[in-house]
This record gives structure tokens, sequence and C-alpha cells, in this order.
């Protein structure tokens, strides 16, 4: 029995989320984690951070490759870019259920929940055929505990600054013969943080005024299991479950030009997904099927006909199943093959004070392979390919596709240094919204292509040790030339924008993440560095046409942690520093850069008891300036435009594990 759970852990539970949890153990094993013949990949865990986590989206926001974009405090509206891609532009995995689709192309980070145990993977650019049809930035894998986990009751519980409290405990045990997980997390918080109000300041006379609307309030709930299976005395296998739900509540605080202190948006979100898996020749097969479904229902009651509606209630109903097959048909070649359909319902309900959305289906079908060939022990080349149909309806209109991506690897142990490199194509369909439009805000175009991208990367990773120094270092290039990008472009004289393929976009930059260890010290660096161009725009200087950046993206992107281990306590300073940012399609809106800086101290006070301090932003930094048209500009720090970023923030934490 507890062979065939074994199988059941590895086989089935682990393919919803194979690689998802970064090793434990010395800097270089975090570092080094054998082939990426795939694709280059950062990972992070809730066990193993280097900074105290606060939500999930403070968990990728320090992986190489990755920006996190907040609409302010911890817990507000969070986007996700990887190598200068869109937000909609990366998928988004949960226990393998995508929680990306038609209906919601671009997912609020700030709703995925967050557990002890918990993990991520962020696939950049190139993503395994098994994990869906991925998009032109790649995928974020969220893995919750995992019944394979050993087996403990883990607790972690904060509070901070602007009335921020916060809740997660977990639980894994053994049940009967298969392993149970149960996990609830909570938390809350006003966010009422003050920052400087353009309006009201006048040069050499700044003005703050209190951040309003700006809360949350969420709660949710995991239970996972897996259970052995005995096809045959021959045949072993296992039953794998997940359910999960949620309940939300975010207010919208609007922009510092546009606040919005009515409006609210309560949310929930329902998913169940669940694995079979025997064995199968020389590997094992699955057969998966997953549901979820999603309620918004947006509120304002000051909002007029020019900002949006009073009221306005959506649903999202989605469900899916894959097929597939893993083994090595010969020892040095490892094949994974899958296939599988999923069909998507956007459904509009009440809305007041705006034209109310049109409803849309979507049904889609493909699959894929993956494919690792071990050539010889210094050469492994590997290669994924996926073909995906999709269907979209939404009343008298309807558009369909079928999209052909794919890519190939090679990684190369050398004595000291591995090196990877990879090529192929992505491609992401229009979603609902841009195809069909939004309350009357956006207008839609049904005869929209898919856009797509071609990338190439290349880059090298090496860990040594001498003595108490150890040292790990990767370092990743990539370019991509994207083409047929959908952009929303101004129509008319009543503010609204449609749906247009325009866009064309190059992007290259370099990725590197350096760790270092000796004593009782700990170092890590990582930098993102991006240079990108919009071919769709022009920026008109004498003598010839300077395309600009892209809006969003920042040219330097930089993290650096050092800790400090004395006796049970640990000491820990952090930098984060962001620089050369745009805000408009055109360039000429600057993002002030800003630098930041954190401490924090943790004391283990038994074996089961970890008592913490964090403050953020400790120099409470909360201006910044950038040179405009007419001179510097002074204004509010933030990554969205108008959008700005809390001071210093203080949190104390307890952690309770046994």
């Amino acid at each position: 029995m507890r062979l065939a759970l074994a199988l059941a852990l590895l086989v089935g539970v682990g393919t919803a989320s194979a690689g998802a949890r970064a090793q434990s153990g010395p800097v270089e094993e975090v570092t080094v984690r054998g082939s990426e013949t795939g694709g280059f990949v950062s990972r992070a865990d809730e066990d193993h951070s280097v900074r105290e986590v606060t939500d999930a989206a403070s968990l990728v926001e320090s992986l190489p490759g990755v920006h996190l974009r907040r609409r302010g405090a911890d817990d507000s509206f969070a986007t996700l870019s990887v190598r200068g891609s869109s937000s909609t532009e990366v998928a988004i995995v949960f226990a393998g259920v995508p929680l990306t689709g038609g209906s919601d192309p671009s997912l609020d980070l700030s709703s995925l929940p967050l557990w002890p145990g918990a993990a991520v993977a962020v696939h950049r650019t190139f993503t395994p055929a098994w994990l869906g049809s991925g998009s032109l930035g790649g995928t974020l894998v969220v893995d919750p505990p995992r019944p394979s986990s050993p087996a403990r009751t883990e607790a972690w519980a904060a509070a901070g600054s602007f009335g921020e409290a916060r809740l997660r405990v977990a639980d894994v045990r053994e049940a009967g013969d298969g392993r149970l997980v149960t996990a609830v997390s909570a938390s809350r918080a006003d966010d009422d943080f003050s920052y400087l109000d353009p309006l009201a300041s006048s040069p050499g006379h700044d003005v703050y005024a209190a951040r309003q609307n700006g809360g949350h309030a969420a709660v949710d709930g995991l239970v996972a299991w897996a259970l052995p299976v005995r096809w045959s005395n021959a045949a072993p296998g296992g039953l794998a479950v997940t359910t999960l739900v949620q309940s939300r509540r975010q207010d919208l605080p609007g922009t510092v030009l546009g606040p919005t202190p009515f409006a609210r948006l309560n949310s929930d979100r329902e998913l169940a997904a669940a694995e079979l898996t025997g064995l199968a020749g020389p590997g094992a097969w699955s057969l998966r099927a997953w549901g979820r479904r999603e309620g918004l229902r947006l509120v304002d009651a000051e909002a007029s006909s020019a900002i949006g509606p009073t009221r306005a209630d959506q649903t999202i109903a989605a469900t899916g199943g894959a097929v597939g097959w893993r083994g090595r048909p010969r020892p040095d070649l490892t094949v994974d093959l899958q296939t599988g359909g999923s069909g998507e319902r956007f459904e509009p309900g009440v809305t007041q004070g705006a034209s109310p959305s049109p409803g849309a289906n979507r049904g889609a079908i493909g699959g894929g392979f993956d494919t690792e060939w071990r050539a010889c022990d210094a050469l492994r080349l590997g290669a994924s390919g996926r073909l995906d149909g999709w269907s979209n309806a939404s009343g008298g209109a309807g558009s369909g596709a079928v999209l052909p991506t794919g890519h190939i690897g090679v990684e190369v142990p050398l004595d000291v240094l591995t090196v990877a490199a990879h090529g192929g194509a992505t491609a992401r369909p229009p979603s609902f919204i841009e195809l069909y439009g939004d309350r009357g805000a956006f207008l839609g175009d049904p005869t929209l292509v898919p856009e797509s991208a071609w990338t190439v990367d290349a880059g090298g990773r090496s860990a040594r040790r001498a003595g108490n120094l150890r040292l790990a270092l990767e370092v990743d290039g990539f370019a991509s030339w994207a083409r047929d990008l959908i952009t929303f472009v101004p129509t008319g004289a009543y503010g609204r924008a449609k749906a247009t393929n325009i866009g064309q976009a190059r992007l290259a930059g370099i990725e590197a993440d350096a760790r270092a260890s000796v004593g009782p010290f700990e170092l890590r660096l990582v930098y993102t560095g991006l240079l990108t161009e919009n071919d769709s725009a022009c920026k008109p200087i004498v003598g010839f046409c300077q395309h600009p950046e892209l809006p969003g993206r920042p040219v330097h992107d930089f993290v650096a942690d050092l800790l400090g281990h004395a006796g049970p306590m640990t000491l820990q300073t952090g930098l984060d520093a962001v620089a050369g940012m745009v805000a408009d399609v055109a360039g000429s809106i600057g993002v002030p850069p800003r630098v930041l800086v954190s401490a924090a101290a943790h004391v283990d006070v038994t074996r089961e008891v970890r008592l913490g301090l964090d403050v953020r932003n400790l120099l409470d930094v909360r201006t910044g300036t950038y040179a405009g048209a007419t001179g510097p500009v002074h204004e509010p720090i933030g990554d969205y435009y108008e959008y700005p970023l809390p001071g210093r923030t203080i949190l104390a934490s307890a952690r309770f594990e046994r």
C-alpha cells in the first residue's frame, strides 16, 4: 500500500506541480536544480524565503526575470510581468488548475492564497507542454502544501502597520492508508497610508493626504488528500484530490488624481481537481479533471457613466480534463505526452449605470509532448511542442484558430559551469474583453488574431565551494520578437478604446541570481536588466523616428539581501531598486526611480517557536523625481502611474511548527 501511495504522490500529485518546490539546504543546492533543457525557471517557497512573506505576490517579487506591479500596499491589486511581458501574457496555474483564460487573462496576484509549505515556480517564457498552452511571458505555477510533504502542523500569525493582521495554518498528516492536508489563511488591512498629493502640492511645498478605501479582508481554505489505488497486484496507482474555497473583499481606492472612495469588489473562488494514476509499461498514466467557479461583484455608489457602473456582477465557470503518460521508453530518454480539453463560460449578471458586458463561451482542445534525451554525459537535448485549437462564441459573433507552439533546448554540463540555451515560439489568443468589449468602455474586435512571439535565451550556472565559502551564480540572456500585439487604441470622443492588432515589439535583457555564504553570513543578489522597443509607436526626432520603450517595464530591477546568523538570532537587511520605467505608450511620462531599504530580526525562541520583526521601506521613502518636459517632476513613488506605494511599514510575526 505504501508503494502505491508513493507512486500516487510522485506521479499523480507531482504531475500537477513538478519542480515547483525549491530545495532546502546549502546555497548551491538552491541554484543548481538539475536539467533545464525545458527552459529557465525561477523558484521560491514560503518555508525558505529570505524575506518574510506577507502575500503570494511578495513570494515572487524578488525572483530573477520577474517584475511585480502593485497598485498600493500588500494585498492591493497586483500583476506580474516576466521578461517584459504584459500581465495578460503570463498564464497562472494553481494545483494543476488554470486560473487565467478568456474571461480573466490578467489575474490579480493578491487574490492567490498562501499557506505554510506553499511554493511557486515561474517558467520564464518557455512552459512545459504538460502545463498547458502557456503564453508569451511564460507561466506562474502556484503549488499549495502537498500530501507528500513531511507530516507537520505549522501556524504563522502577524500584525503590523495600517491595521494589518494575518494568519496562516497548515496541517499535513497520515489519514489511514493515505495522506491529508488541511490549510486555512485569513488577512485584513486598512492600508490608510499617507502619500504626496500632487494636486494640493506646489513647488517647494509638499502636501500629504491619507489614502482612502484601500483596505481588504480575505479568508480561504484548502483540503487535499492522496489515497493509494491498486488496479491489480502488479499495477499500483493512486488518487489525488485538491479543493479550494476563497472569499475576498477588496476596496478600490482609484488614483491620486481620480479617487474612488466608495468602490468595492467582492469576489469568491471555488475549485476542485482530481487525478488518477497507474503504471503503464515503462512509465505511468494519469487522468486529470478539474473545475473552477469565480464570482465578482463590483459596487460603487458614486460612479457615473463616465467612470463606470454603480454595480456589475459577473460569474466565470470553467472545467477541463487531460490524459497523459510519462515515462522512460529507454534509459536515456524521458517522454511526457498530454492531451485534453476545456470549456469556459463568462456570464454577466446585474449591471447598473453602464451597458452590460456580453456573455461569452470558449471551448479548447489540445495536446503536446515534452521530451529529454541524454545524448551523453556532457549533452542533454530537450524539445516541447503543443497544438491547441480554440473556438469563441458571444451572441452572433464567433472566432477561433489553431495555435502551434513549441521550443527546443540544450544543456551542456562542463567542469565548472553548466550552460543551456533555448529557442521557440509562443502565442496567446485574444480574451473576451478584447474580442467583444466590456460595459461600453472597451470596444472589442471579433476578427482579432492571436499575438505571438519568437524568443531565444542562453545562460549558465555554476556552484563552487572552498572551505566555508560557498558560491552559486546563474546568468541568463534573452531576446524576443513579438508581433500582432493586441493593444487598446483610443477612439471617438467619449474616452472609449478599441482592441486592435497593431503592436509589434522587441525585448532583450539579462537576468542574474548570485548567492554566497561564508561563516554566519549569507548574501543574495538578483538583477534583471531590460531593453524594450515599441515598434508600433514613434517619438519624432529630427531626421528619424525613435521607437519608445514599452510602458510599465523597468530598465533596471535589483534586489539584494544580506543575512547574519548569531546563535538563535538572524538579522537581515535588504535593498530594492527600480529605475527606468515609463507610464505611457509614447514613453513621455516617467515613473520616479526608487531605492527602498528593509531590515528584519528573527529569533528561534525554541525549536518550535520563531518570532520576527520586519521593517519595510526603512527610510520612509514616499516620493521621487523624474525629468519632465518642463523640468523636474515630484511624484509619489509607485509601479502604476498615480497609484502610490506606502512608506515605512512594520510587521511583527510568530511562527509555530511541530
